[in-house]
C-alpha cells in the first residue's frame, strides 16, 4: 500500500501525468479521429437527405388538405435551386419549402427542371406519375408521387 500525501489524493510524489502517458493518449485519439469524422459526414449526408424527403413529402399532404379545402390546389417544384411551393386555387400561397438544405441535389421527373403536381377538389392528384430524386455526397433518396397523388418514400 502507498503511503498517500494529504491534498493530493494520489501516492505520495506523483503530482500529474507524464509525458509518455499524455503522447499514447493524443496518439490513441489521433487514431480514432479520420474514421469517426468520415461517419460523421456520412451521417449528415443521410440526415439532409432524410430532410429535404420529409420536406417535400409534407408540401404534397399541404397541397392535398388545401384541396379539399378549397376546391384544388398545385404544388409547384424547382430543381435549381432545389425548393417547393404549395399553391391554392385561390392564389394564397399555402407552403414553402427549401428542398436543398446543406448542398443536396433535386432532380426531377425526365430531368425537367420545374414540375407542378395539382389537387383536385376531393383531394386526389391530376397528374401522370413523378419521382423526385435527392442526392447527397453519393447517396440518393427518392419519393414518388403516383397518378392519384399518393406519396411513397423510397
Amino acid at each position: 500500500m502507498y503511503p498517500v500525501a494529504l491534498g493530493t489524493g494520489g501516492p505520495a510524489g506523483r503530482a500529474g501525468y507524464s509525458l509518455i502517458e499524455v503522447a499514447v493518449a493524443l496518439a490513441v485519439v489521433a487514431a480514432l479521429a479520420p474514421p469517426v469524422a468520415t461517419a460523421a459526414s456520412t451521417l449528415r449526408a443521410t440526415f439532409d437527405l432524410k430532410r429535404a424527403q420529409e420536406d417535400a413529402a409534407r408540401l404534397f399532404t399541404a397541397a392535398r388538405w388545401a384541396a379539399v379545402r378549397d376546391g384544388s390546389a398545385t404544388v409547384e417544384l424547382v430543381s435549381d435551386p432545389p425548393r417547393g411551393r404549395v399553391v391554392s386555387i385561390t392564389g394564397d400561397t399555402v407552403a414553402t419549402a427549401d428542398l436543398g438544405p446543406g448542398g443536396v441535389k433535386l432532380r426531377l421527373s425526365r430531368g425537367r427542371a420545374t414540375s407542378r403536381v395539382r389537387y383536385g377538389p376531393v383531394g386526389l392528384g391530376w397528374v401522370a406519375s413523378q419521382s423526385l430524386r435527392f442526392a447527397k455526397a453519393g447517396q440518393e433518396k427518392a419519393l414518388v408521387i403516383s397518378s392519384l397523388g399518393r406519396v411513397s418514400r423510397r
